[in-house]
């Protein structure tokens, strides 16, 4: 089936490459339930499809940002005074620079001086971003990478942006234990570059619901489950229909790293049962937050699963509420 029209004079956004960064501790599902930082049993996470994760002794949150970023315009050999645009996501004021954060420290990042000391802005200048305005999100949780290049796609058709970047860096609260909503968490950073045309990987569409009710989001949690997947089915099918597909040419779904078994549920309700699912770091690193997708798709791409052409959609959640989805074609 023939399934490409030729756009290639239209405007568009690649997204060129990837990087990430992990902590040095790898800690098993089992390690971890000795350990006492999970809420559900260590068999019933098993079950659904995670073993081990990665959290920081050592590392912050700003390190690993700047590990991934510096990686990243390595690997494609990029001149830093030619990025545009910086996005960053990921942990404010004094607390990105610290394993972890003491309630003193927590409560200086809002109520002292020490919340003017930004990582995105610090970060920019490590990596000797001189020409590009920088731009924090924030209440996006696990959405936040996937809006930040919606964000950084859309400025660079409006503004004529050649290339951004974007960083998140997420690590989980060290008083949360290891599990949100039946997924064991990881600590991780990564950085994703978006550049203005280029033929592989070409940004399609997107499409993002945020439900405001949901803002008590741990107050909520089964409310936030019952209606997650009705709403990841519409945001899905929003994309797949703002991307000018239909549901036969999606190839790949790269997912966030929940709990296989409720992929399986979504896919049967949007009918992307043909579809492959990439799920070989739901085992191997849990859920990264924020980091998910573009840890999936560089390690696909990579693997050379993913040709050239393919289909490929990215969806993820946020708590507190977010859903979030990208189409792009490989």
């Amino acid at each position: 089936m023939t399934k490409a029209t030729d756009n290639s004079l239209i405007p568009h956004v690649t997204l060129s490459g990837a990087a990430y960064s992990f902590p040095s501790r790898s800690v098993s599902v089992d390690e971890l339930a000795a350990e006492g930082v999970l809420e559900s049993s260590a068999e019933f996470l098993k079950d659904i499809g995670f073993a081990q994760v990665r959290t920081a002794t050592t590392e912050n949150p700003f390190t690993l940002a700047l590990k991934s970023a510096q990686a990243l315009l390595h690997a494609q050999d990029v001149d830093p005074e030619s990025i545009g645009l910086l996005l960053y996501g990921g942990p404010q004021g004094p607390t990105a620079f610290v394993n972890a954060p003491t309630p003193e420290l927590s409560e200086a990042s809002v109520r002292t001086m020490a919340r003017f000391q930004m990582p995105g802005t610090r970060l920019q200048h490590e990596l000797g971003l001189l020409n590009a305005a920088t731009i924090g999100l924030d209440q996006l949780a696990c959405t936040t990478l996937l809006v930040s290049v919606r964000v950084a796609r859309a400025l660079c058709l409006a503004e004529g942006i050649d290339r951004a970047l974007c960083v998140t860096s997420e690590f989980f609260p060290v008083d949360s234990g290891r599990e949100s909503i039946f997924s064991c968490t990881s600590d991780a950073a990564v950085a994703v570059l978006l550049e203005r045309g280029g033929n592989r990987n070409r940004i399609i569409a997107s499409s993002q619901v945020t439900k405001g009710y949901y803002w008590e989001a741990d107050k909520l949690r089964d409310q936030i489950i019952a209606s997650y997947f009705p709403t990841a089915k519409h945001v899905i099918n929003q994309t797949i229909e703002r991307a000018g597909w239909s549901h036969s040419d999606v190839d790949w779904i790269i997912p966030h790293n929940v709990s296989t078994r409720s992929w399986e549920i979504l896919i049967g309700l949007t009918g992307l049962s043909h579809a492959r699912l990439w799920t070989k770091n739901i085992a191997r690193v849990g859920h990264t937050l924020a980091g998910d997708n573009f840890i999936n798709l560089h390690d696909a791409l990579n693997s050379g699963e993913i040709k050239p052409g393919q289909r490929l959609l990215l969806f993820s959640y946020g708590f507190g509420a977010h859903w979030t989805a990208l189409a792009i074609e490989a």
